[in-house]
């Protein structure tokens, strides 16, 4: 017989019944109402009553059952019948050979739901039960209190928990202690685990997915449930971002936030800070888009979304492939524009050793913005263009005068590559300038904008000596500060990586956000990155996310 609760708890049918059961069709709905509709209002009136008081019976009958519960346990019968039917299962797949470990991990899976589920509902219970009915804030004993059931969705399937509740005088609110203690939220539709999985599976990937996913996992959760969820944790993601970021305005807060568990760094370090953006389509005003034009609203559907990445140099190696790899690294990601950017890059940077650091090094792709960042923040950080973004700027000036791809082309732009990496940057634009009046109007204007980008840009272009490094430690020359020299990133290859990896997301074919849902997910998906999962969820390992 499979293990089912009723076979759990010991109920089976008699074997031998005195009488014989008679088998009667069920009366329809329209039935039951003609026969109702035929009592006068006296036995309607009765008939009610006497309902109302069997369900208020066997409510209070259910909560004394449940407040009497010590312990979370299940008995020698149910444990018993749960063991027999897995093993009768376990045995029925023996006898199949094409049946593999995979029909063995899935049998065993699904037979273990209904044991944990009343083990979970009992251990809730418990807490439930000895969680003091007091107010969560002046801890007041509560008036009035009573019992009051709940339907709790969990990783194992719905229970029912009875918890008790009461009128704070001083708060003037009703409170329930025990779904506070047990992570259950007034507006929580399921158990904390699932709050996480939720947030989890839509940050990763669309809720349409997600639902598969779970459901493979013996998950049966639905895609408004996931959207509803997901998005609810992350705007309790954006809570506990903003109190981190609150920090800041205390300095007891900041020391201790500066302060490592495993003390001072042994050795003098870099820090790195790469900075950069990326565009994100929204749609808040989903299908007023012609009542808005008729009113003389441009709609603009791309918004920046400012990205920053901080990590210690020596924690940048090298795989066996030559491929650069970071083992550490914090992230920060914000669509609330440049001043959120900031606040959030000094709170993740002075996480990350800012204060102690020997040496910031700040490397982004030349946007005004970003050095304006940089100068409110990290004033005296070495600033460095990124090599491979001057690049493409000669690179634009070379099409624009002989035509892309073509050896005119390669020609004329390759010394000015490689005074560009000889720190003669200045000789660079001193050409540009000599060839602009040979242009016509439309190229000196696009000339002109080159030339502004590399003098703006002329003490951050400084590429020799970390090339002459990198020679060195080829040829086996290379002294100790050659050596550490030639692991220093040229480009902002990290945050064009990391701005990739958050558009996997965030940008896909026909995808639309609201201002406040991409927000939400870019938050959560931020927490996961920086390794600060179990600051959302506690019950989460400290080790869960990307590092």
């Amino acid at each position: 017989m499979p293990w089912t609760a009723a076979s759990a708890n010991g109920c089976k049918a008699s074997e031998h019944p005195k009488k014989p059961i008679l088998m009667t069709a069920p009366k329809t709905t329209r039935q039951v109402l003609r026969a109702l509709g035929r009592q006068s209002p006296k036995e309607q009136t009765q008939r009610l009553t006497d309902q109302i008081l069997q369900e208020g019976e066997g409510k209070a009958a259910a909560a004394a059952a449940a407040t009497a519960i010590t312990r979370a346990s299940l008995t020698d019968a149910e444990l018993q019948a749960w063991r027999q039917d897995m093993e009768a299962r376990l045995a029925l797949i023996q006898q199949h050979p094409e049946q593999n470990l995979g029909h063995m991990e899935e049998a065993m899976a699904r037979l273990a739901k209904e044991p944990l589920r009343l083990l979970a509902q009992r251990a809730a219970q418990v807490k439930a039960n000895a969680t003091p009915c007091q107010c969560l804030q002046c801890q007041h004993e509560l008036t009035h209190q009573k019992s009051l059931s709940r339907t709790v969705d969990s990783r194992f399937g719905p229970f029912v928990l009875w918890r008790r509740y009461g009128w704070c005088p001083d708060c003037e609110q009703w409170q329930f202690p025990a779904d506070h203690a047990l992570g259950l939220g007034r507006q929580a539709p399921a158990s904390p685990y699932l709050q996480e999985i939720s947030a989890l599976l839509v940050s990763k990937m669309p809720a349409e997915q997600a639902v598969a996913v779970a459901e493979r996992f013996g998950l049966d959760l639905s895609r408004c449930f996931l959207q509803r969820e997901a998005h609810r944790q992350g705007l309790k993601a954006q809570e506990r971002r903003a109190q981190a970021v609150a920090e800041l305005e205390n300095w007891p807060d900041i020391q201790r936030l500066a302060r490592y568990a495993e003390g001072p760094p042994l050795q003098p370090f870099t820090l790195v800070i790469e900075i950069d953006a990326w565009n994100i389509r929204e749609r808040d005003h989903w299908g007023q888009t012609k009542a808005l034009r008729a009113q003389g609203q441009e709609l603009k559907r791309w918004h920046w979304v400012y990205l920053a990445t901080v990590f210690r140099l020596e924690d940048r190696g090298q795989t066996a492939g030559q491929r650069a790899v970071i083992s550490e690294r914090g992230y920060v990601a914000t669509r609330q524009g440049i001043e959120a950017l900031t606040a959030q890059l000094y709170r993740e940077a002075i996480a990350r050793g800012l204060g102690q650091a020997r040496q910031v090094l700040v490397i982004a792709d030349g946007a005004v913005w970003i050095w304006n960042v940089v100068k409110n923040r990290f004033g005296e950080a070495c600033q460095r263009l990124d090599l491979y973004h001057a690049d493409e700027h000669l690179w634009a000036v070379a099409h624009e005068l002989y035509g892309r791809g073509t050896p005119e082309a390669r020609q004329w732009v390759a010394p000015l590559l490689q005074q560009v990496r000889d720190d003669q940057t200045s000789a660079v634009i001193a050409s540009l300038l000599e060839l602009k009046p040979r242009l016509i109007q439309a190229q000196q204007k696009k000339l002109q904008t080159e030339i502004e980008y590399f003098s703006n840009n002329l003490e951050r272009m400084k590429y020799q000596e970390i090339i002459t490094a990198r020679e060195a430690c080829e040829k086996g020359t290379a002294t100790a500060e050659q050596l550490k020299l030639a692991n220093q990133p040229l480009g902002s290859g990290a945050i064009e990586s990391t701005c990739r990896q958050y558009q996997c997301r965030f940008k896909r074919t026909g995808q639309f956000w609201t201002t406040v849902g991409d927000e939400a997910l870019l938050c959560i998906e931020t927490f996961w990155r920086n390794g600060r999962w179990h600051e959302l969820y506690p019950h989460a390992k400290p080790a869960s996310g990307l590092n």
